[in-house]
């Protein structure tokens, strides 16, 4: 592990439950080591987000909707990790985009997980082992929290991101709902975004490889609650990630 190869560090507003889950996630991912050829897997690394792992309940996306189950804020780690790999240059196996934007990450180049469909994987496709440190400061009621992770390993590739302009602008929808978790929502508009991974040797300005992302965010809808067993409700499963 020669040098510090990338690091990338977001922020959340305060909650416990983001403190309690992220931070038991970063626990888990410190100190992971990829040897040449090894897969990142944020679900087995993590593992169940339960309380006997160390988790908490907090919002999570279900069905284009904010409800609550345990490993709520974990995405907030997936996002981070996502990250710091897309720009150590490392082979993205599998990550999926949260179903609609959520603003404090960059468009088109975040990661939601749920155990156990949805994981974030990405693979050390160098020659070099590839350490990963991860670590949280909590929130407060005065502060944001962040949490970082950071890539060692040897230096092969300077990246860079290139991000399209947002098109094909969807409206959020109005949804009335009559259960007893029902959360309030101001809907936002869904959007298309392209990102491009620009690969270049250290040190040269010649590019040598691109990799383009395509991200299609559904609107999140406005959400109305109403006392249950009044008319109107309507709702449902749906895509989940913590």
């Amino acid at each position: 592990m020669k040098r510090k190869i990338s690091e990338f560090t977001t922020y959340y507003p305060h909650a416990e439950y983001r403190n309690v889950n992220i931070g038991r996630a970063a626990e888990l991912v410190d100190g992971t080591l990829l040897l040449p050829g090894e897969e990142f897997s944020l679900n087995d690394t993590v593992g169940e987000r339960t309380a006997e792992n160390g988790f908490t309940t907090g919002y999570i996306i279900s069905d284009g909707i904010l409800v609550q189950d345990y490993g709520g804020g974990v995405s907030q780690m997936a996002t981070t990790a996502f990250n710091a790999a897309f720009f150590a240059g490392l082979e993205d196996v599998e990550h999926h985009p949260h179903s609609f934007y959520i603003d404090r990450y960059p468009a088109g180049r975040e990661a939601t997980v749920a155990w156990p469909t949805k994981d974030l994987r990405f693979r050390n496709d160098t020659d070099h082992g590839v350490f990963i440190r991860a670590w949280v400061d909590p929130s407060s009621y005065a502060a944001q929290g962040s949490v970082t992770v950071q890539m060692y390993s040897t230096k092969l590739w300077d990246v860079d991101s290139v991000e399209s302009e947002r098109y094909n602008y969807r409206a959020p929808a109005t949804r009335t709902l009559t259960t007893p978790d029902c959360e309030p929502n101001t809907g936002w508009s869904g959007f298309d975004i392209d990102v491009t991974r620009v690969f270049r040797k250290p040190g040269s300005d010649a590019v040598d490889h691109r990799e383009t992302f395509h991200t299609s965010y559904t609107a999140a809808d406005t959400v109305v609650c109403r006392p249950p067993g009044s008319n109107g409700g309507n709702g449902g499963g749906g895509n989940r990630g913590d």
